[in-house]
C-alpha cells in the first residue's frame, strides 16, 4: 500500500479553493484553449463568463462547461472581438452584471492567411489578439479592482517578435501570417508589462502566459503552401500538446499564488521566461500603448487605467 502524499493533496485543495465562487471572465471559449480554460476553471468552483463570437458553438461550449461545473453554472455572452463597438457592448454586458470580476483572461485571438480589415479600418490579426484585449482589460478594470485581489491573465505566445517595425505595425508594407501572428503576441507582452507598470498598488496583477504549441482549430486553416503543410504536420507531432494540457499553464497563471508577486511577468508552463528583443524595451512598451489608446479611441487622461491609477496614488499620500 502506497503512502498517502498529504502535500500534494494539500497543493490540490488549495488550488481549489483558489477560484471557488470567483467570477472569471475567458475570451474565446466556446472552442480549444478558452473552452478547455474554462471547463477547468469551472471545476474548481468558478462562476465563469464564457465570451465567445459564434451563438451555436458557444452554447455547446457552455453546455460542456455545465456539465464539470462545480460553483454556479456558467453565462455565455457573444462578441465579435475584432470590432471594437462590440468589445464595448459585450464589457458593459459583463459590468451590468457583476460588480467585481476577479480574474480575466484575455484568451481569444486568431490569424489569417492574407490581410483583411475590420469594421474600423484595422488589421485583423493586430485588432483581435492586441487590441481587444487592451479595450477589453481598460473597459473591465474598475471591476478588478473592486476584487480582493484581481488578476488580468494574457494569453501570448513564446514565439513573439523580437522586433517590432512601427511603421509596420499593421502589416501595412509587409504582410505574412507568422509575422502579423507574432507581432500581435509580442503586443500582447509589451501590454502586459505596461499595464503592470501603470496599475502597481492597485492590488491587480498583470501575467502573460504562453501555453506552448497546443493542438487546436486555432487560426483556422493557418498559412498555405509549403508553411500549411509544415504547420499541419507538426501539430501531429508530441512538440503539440493536446488542449487540455496546454490550457492547464493558463489556468495556473490565473490562480496560482507566485505571479503575485512577478505583474508584469511572462510564464509558459509555471515557469517564468526571460523577455527577449522588443519586449525587453520600456520606452517601446508606452510607445505602443499610446498607439493603442489612439487606435482604440481611448482618451489617456480618461481612460479607466489612467483613473484607477489617479486614485491609488492619492490615497497612498
Amino acid at each position: 500500500m502506497g503512502t498517502p502524499n498529504f502535500k500534494a493533496d494539500q497543493r490540490a485543495s488549495s488550488a481549489e479553493n483558489a477560484v471557488r465562487d470567483k467570477v472569471v471572465v475567458v475570451t474565446g471559449a466556446s472552442s480549444g484553449l478558452g473552452l478547455e480554460t474554462a471547463k477547468q476553471l469551472a471545476r474548481q468552483g468558478a462562476e465563469v463568463a464564457m465570451i465567445a463570437r459564434d451563438q451555436t458553438r458557444g452554447e455547446r461550449a457552455r453546455s460542456q462547461v455545465v456539465d464539470v461545473a462545480t460553483g454556479k453554472p456558467p453565462v455565455l455572452m457573444l462578441s465579435d472581438l475584432s470590432v471594437q463597438s462590440e468589445v464595448r457592448r459585450v464589457a458593459q454586458e459583463v459590468t451590468n452584471r457583476y460588480d467585481q470580476i476577479d480574474i480575466l483572461v484575455n484568451n481569444a485571438g486568431s490569424a489569417f492567411p492574407s490581410r483583411e480589415t475590420t469594421a474600423d479600418g484595422l488589421e485583423r490579426t493586430w485588432a483581435t489578439n492586441h487590441l481587444a484585449p487592451f479595450l477589453l482589460t481598460d473597459l473591465l478594470l474598475p471591476a478588478l479592482v473592486a476584487a480582493p485581489a484581481g488578476r488580468v491573465v494574457n494569453v501570448t505566445s513564446e514565439i513573439y517578435s523580437r522586433r517590432l517595425d512601427l511603421g509596420n505595425l499593421q502589416g501595412e508594407r509587409k504582410y505574412t501570417y507568422f509575422g502579423a501572428y507574432r507581432i500581435s503576441k509580442l503586443g500582447n507582452v509589451l501590454f502586459t508589462a505596461e499595464l503592470a507598470r501603470r496599475i502597481e498598488g492597485t492590488g491587480v496583477t498583470a501575467v502573460a502566459v504562453s501555453p506552448g504549441a497546443a493542438r487546436t482549430n486555432f487560426g483556422g486553416g493557418g498559412p498555405s503552401g509549403f508553411m500549411g503543410l509544415v504547420t499541419g504536420a507538426m501539430k501531429r507531432t508530441p512538440v503539440f500538446k493536446p488542449a487540455d494540457r496546454a490550457a492547464e499553464g493558463i489556468v495556473w497563471a490565473a490562480t496560482a499564488p507566485e505571479p503575485e508577486g512577478t505583474s508584469g511577468a511572462l510564464y509558459m508552463r509555471r515557469k517564468r521566461l526571460a523577455l527577449k528583443g522588443a519586449a525587453k524595451d520600456p520606452v517601446l512598451a508606452a510607445t505602443v500603448w499610446s498607439i493603442s489608446e489612439q487606435q482604440t479611441g481611448i482618451d489617456p487622461a480618461r481612460s479607466t487605467v489612467a483613473v484607477v491609477s489617479a486614485d491609488n496614488h492619492g490615497s497612498r499620500r
